[in-house]
Parts: C-alpha cells; structure tokens; sequence
C-alpha cells in the first residue's frame, strides 16, 4: 500500500511539474494578396496563420521565439507531443517567452488556394515509419540504428504513431512557391512584431530563417535550425536530384558580390564523402579560383546554431550545411546532440522522448547572446 501510495504521489508530482504555464491566445493574419478565381470573383491567397501565446503577466524575456514547422507539418507539432505530454511551446512559455506559431503558407489554417490543390504532396505511413519515427527498423542510412527516443513502437496502429500521423497535412510540392510565399507574409510578420525575434526552425521550414533574415536582418536576433533543408545544392539519402540552386534555399538570397544566376555565379567543389560511414558527399563553393567565394550579405551579424541529432538521416549531411554557411560569412555554430551526450533521437527531436533535455539545451543557447 504504501508502494502505491508513493508511486501515486511521484506519479502526480511530475504532471504538476509538467503542467502549462498559464497564457493568454490570440491569432491573426499576415501577408496575403487578393486574386481572381478564374470566374471574376476573387479570393485571399498566401496570407500566413500566426498563433500569438504570452505568458500571464507578460514575457520575462528580451526577444520572442517564432516557431516554424516543417514539410508535411502545421504549428501543432509545437504545442503537445504525440504521447500527449506538454510540447516545446509549454517549455518555453515556462521559461518566460512570448511565442508566435505559424503555419506556413497555403498549408493548415494559412488557406491552400483552391488552383494549388493538385500541386500538393503528403508523407506517406510508409515514409513516416522509415524516416521520422521507426528508422531503426529499415536502416535507410547508417545512423538510423541508434534510434530509441521516439514513444511507442512507431509504426501504424501504435497509438503514438496514430495521432502523429494523423495531424500531418499535405504542403506544396515547389518548394520554390513554399519559400518565396512565406519570405513575403514572414518579413511582415517580423514587421508586426518589431521586437527582433529568434527564429526556431525545423527540417524543410529550416530554409525560412535564412529567407526571413535576408528580408529584414534587423528584425532576428538569431536562428536555431534543428536539422534544416540541406545540404546545399542537391539531394541525398532518399533521392539525389539537384535542389537548392542559391545553396541553402531554392528562393534567392543576397550575396556580396551579388549572385544574379546562381548556376553561373555560385562556382562549385564536391567534397567527397563516405557512404558506408554515413557521411555525405558536400557541394561548396569552390576556393581559389577566379570568382570569390560569395557572402551572404544579410545574414553575417546573425548569431545562428545548427542542431543535429544522433540517429536521423541528417546527421550524414548537416556538416555540409554548417560548413557552407560558416564559408558564406555566417556565424555558425552547430550541435551535435550526441556531442552533448544527448542519445537516440531522430528527426522528430522535439517530439520525441527527451524532448525537455533537446529544449534546455537550445534555452541555455539563447540565453548566451
């Protein structure tokens, strides 16, 4: 008796210890445009869903986070995890951050305009179990063995698996059209807030930090990228096809001296990599030659960290993102989890178990600048 009396009050003292901080929430609209539906009706088009939380009493930090998802992804991955305990947005409310949660254009409660409906693509289950939450079952890439953090079995008809799989939603195939969509109604929103924010991102929504900060580099404090779009310049692991023709994105970006044609301008090097010991082959910019290496302008002052787990596929290529950022004139730091003793987890870092440690440790980040 005493046993389960114990158990019991353990049991209820880490849910109070996990409960919400108290908030207030808002919402509106950034951005956007109105078009003709083909009929001479019109409709609204692009403009960018934002969820506004503050803790009660009002934020106890300097600079607010925006919480950007990813591919496939709406700004509920941010307020709870599968399981159902309290997500990333509860963590830093807690810690005293006011919190803006996007979905990102035409995706979600940012409307999809009916024309775009069949330029649409979703994660199949089969894509879920092998690259977000049972990797270590197909071993796509070397890494994925060390797979343990995420809840459950993480294949369909697990209840975790379920309820994550079911808050996916289909998004925009260019990932042009996704880019420049969300640079426009994003730097407005970065106008609405003033307050310059740090830009929390996550896998294909890690392209829009480097967008938005192009944009208006004096509204972002800094950027956290956990596991961006990359690496530069082209595909690995699932496909190898070109992509990202400005390097770390698809959408331009300012260099010095100025990039007008990226293929012509943007001279490249492999740098070879290894398979068998997962690590990716990496396109940089060439050294030594007769055109410079470029800089991205507008993202020098910006205090950025790249954070990697140990058991995704990005862990094969997010060095190469790091290394063409910090050549392109950024301050880069990057984080590799396992570096940190932080162990198991996947691409889903922030849904998965120890998601709590993954969050302390980017806090402690932040509140360094």
């Amino acid at each position: 008796m005493r046993l389960t009396i114990l158990f019991c009050l353990t049991l209820a003292s880490a849910v109070l210890a996990r409960a919400d901080t108290p908030y207030t929430r808002k919402y509106f609209y950034t951005g956007g445009q109105y078009v003709d539906d083909g009929t001479g009706n019109h409709i609204r088009t692009e403009q960018l869903y934002v969820e506004e939380l503050t803790p009660v009493g009002g934020a106890r930090k300097e600079h607010p986070l925006v919480l950007i998802h990813g591919l496939g992804q709406t700004g509920t991955n941010w307020l709870n995890k599968p399981d159902g305990s309290p997500g990333w947005a509860s963590f830093f409310l807690a810690e005293g951050y006011q919190l803006y949660i996007i979905d990102q254009t035409e995706r979600g409660r940012s409307p999809l305009t009916s024309a775009l409906t069949n330029a649409t693509s979703s994660f199949t289950v089969e894509d879920v179990e092998q690259r977000f939450t049972a990797p270590e079952r197909f071993l796509l890439w070397p890494q994925a063995e060390k797979h343990t953090q995420w809840p459950g079995s993480g294949l369909r008809g697990d209840p975790y698996f379920d309820a994550y799989y079911s808050s996916t939603v289909p998004s925009l195939s260019s990932e042009l059209a996704q880019q420049t969509t969300m640079q426009a109604a994003g730097a407005q929103l970065l106008d609405r807030i003033r307050t310059p924010a740090v830009l929390v991102a996550h896998s294909q929504g890690g392209a829009m930090p480097w967008l938005l900060a192009d944009a208006r580099p004096e509204r972002v404090r800094a950027i956290v990228a956990l596991e961006p779009l990359g690496p530069p310049f082209h595909e690995v692991i699932f496909t190898t096809v070109p992509a990202r023709a400005w390097g770390p994105t698809d959408a331009p970006l300012t260099y010095d001296p100025p990039v007008r044609d990226p293929e012509r301008d943007l001279v490249k090097e492999l740098i070879p990599g290894n398979a068998s010991a997962g690590v990716a082959d990496c396109i940089l910019q060439a050294e030594g030659g007769a055109k410079p290496v470029r800089k991205l302008k507008n993202l020098q002052r910006i205090p950025t960290v790249v954070v990697t787990s140990e058991a995704s596929y990005h862990a094969t290529y997010d060095w190469c993102t790091v290394r063409y950022l910090q050549q392109a004139g950024m301050s880069v730091e990057h984080i590799s989890l396992p570096d940190v003793d932080i162990r198991g987890n996947g691409h889903m870092m922030f849904l998965e178990k120890n998601s709590d440690i993954l969050a302390s440790k980017v806090n402690e980040w932040i509140e360094k600048l």
